[in-house]
């Protein structure tokens, strides 16, 4: 399938068949969301997976009423993370894995370190939050290249979600994605005319 044609066919779907999606696709998904772009490719963001029916129901409640998260087959909570010591940590662990030289990984440290110590802890919620929604564009694309349905949601308590999903205090919930086998085709996408988007 062309990059194009999943961008243009793909609909929010809302409406899921009873059956689940096998885990193996779930993990599938989750690599293809592991390759979204990010900022000095810090991917601030962490993933919980759910399938557990009593824990989409509590997650529904948190959702003012969106149905789909409790008749999707599984719900992925996208979250900012906000524990920046310990992710440029992991990025300063993959990168030596993958061979990058020393000169280059201690000057990638320094600057992230320096970059994200001069925030104040809301602008780096912030960042967390606007890293997550890039991530967000290859979830609901990558599901629907799998043969999924997908729809993204930011309407919902983040607090209550939290508490439901027992989150560390560095995860701040800030997407949520049903997904599993589509039952309907989706509303028509209607999108602003290029020239509408161009300043």
């Amino acid at each position: 399938m062309e990059f194009e044609d999943v961008v243009r066919n793909r609909r929010s779907i809302r409406s899921y068949e009873s059956k689940s999606v096998p885990e193996e696709t779930i993990r599938r998904l989750l690599e293809i969301i592991g390759l979204s772009v990010s900022a000095m490719n810090l991917q601030p963001w962490k993933i919980k997976v759910v399938s557990d029916q009593e824990a989409k129901d509590k997650i529904f409640a948190a959702t003012f009423g969106q149905e789909q998260v409790r008749t999707c087959s599984h719900v992925l909570v996208f979250c900012a993370d906000v524990d920046y010591p310990t992710i440029i940590s992991r990025l300063e662990r993959a990168q030596e894995a993958a061979g990058v030289p020393a000169e280059r990984r201690e000057g990638m440290v320094a600057f992230a370190t320096k970059v994200t110590g001069d925030m104040t802890p809301e602008q780096r919620l912030a960042w967390s939050r606007e890293q997550v929604h890039i991530a967000l564009g290859n979830a609901v694309n990558g599901a629907y290249a799998l043969g999924l349905g997908a729809c993204p949601m930011t309407a919902f308590d983040p607090g209550i979600l939290a508490q439901t999903l027992a989150l560390p205090e560095n995860l701040v919930p800030t997407a949520i994605v049903s997904v599993g086998y589509a039952a309907e085709e989706g509303a028509p996408k209607l999108r602003h005319a290029t020239d509408d988007i161009l300043v």
